[in-house]
């Protein structure tokens, strides 16, 4: 049993590189045409799914007051938000619900479909505050959460 196992090769003298004809028939593969078009609606649906799921939140603390500034994506409106409290969090829900219509009176065609997106950040409070205490404004397409400084600080001289 001298034989030993030889990888797939591409006949035409390429003998560098052993997984070269394996390689090329994976590529074949992924790029056939009802696969391709699966991966490329795939790739579609995570960019638009996940392109919003990160809302950044800036925390400014004074004296005063603890504010959180989240900075949300140009095409959210004030009525698509939801601010939800606990009493060591708040969480933000964003939601979108569109309704896409297609006509086409050339050839009787008519297409309507719906999409429902929810985005959702939970963002922890500093301290435990009640509900009344706690402030929201939309200012500028940001929204702005005020809370009352509860920490005392201590002058250092």
């Amino acid at each position: 049993m001298s034989d030993h196992f030889q990888p797939p090769m591409k006949k035409e003298g390429n003998h560098h590189n052993p997984f070269q004809h394996l390689w090329e028939m994976v590529g074949q593969f992924f790029d056939e045409r009802p696969l391709k078009n699966m991966m490329e609606t795939l790739d579609e649906y995570f960019q638009q799914t996940f392109s919003h799921a990160y809302i950044p939140v800036d925390f400014r603390e004074t004296k005063d007051e603890f504010a959180m500034i989240v900075h949300l994506p140009d095409d959210v409106k004030r009525h698509q938000l939801q601010l939800q409290f606990a009493n060591d969090h708040l969480q933000l829900v964003i939601q979108n619900n569109e309704i896409i219509e297609t006509a086409d009176e050339q050839n009787h065609l008519y297409q309507q479909r719906r999409m429902r997106q929810q985005i959702v950040r939970t963002i922890p409070l500093p301290y435990r505050v009640s509900e009344k205490e706690v402030k929201a404004s939309w200012q500028n397409g940001k929204l702005v959460i005020r809370l009352p400084q509860k920490r005392k600080y201590i002058d250092i001289e």
